[in-house]
């Protein structure tokens, strides 16, 4: 795959530029890496979780669920329940 880029603009408030700025200096980095890692991790956290969601509704095709109730009971015999 290429690797080429995009100019894109967005308006943000204008102390998240500047911490972001500060960040940027801090690490010896430009705005726009700081930009393009978070831009990386935002996809690599939902691509996770969007795999996580396909995953559980496949297990629930298939009829592997279980169901509340029983969640809770395994949860209080760990000592992990809310009370």
């Amino acid at each position: 795959m290429r690797n080429t880029e995009k100019t894109i603009s967005f308006r943000a408030v204008a102390e998240k530029i500047d911490t972001l700025d500060a960040l940027a200096a801090a690490q010896d980095r430009s705005r726009s890496y700081l930009i393009n890692e978070a831009i990386t991790n935002y996809i690599d956290l939902h691509a996770y979780q969007d795999a996580l969601v396909h995953k559980g509704i496949e297990e629930m095709r298939k009829g592997r669920v279980v169901s509340h109730e029983e969640v809770v009971k395994r949860l209080k015999r760990a000592g992990r329940a809310r009370q």
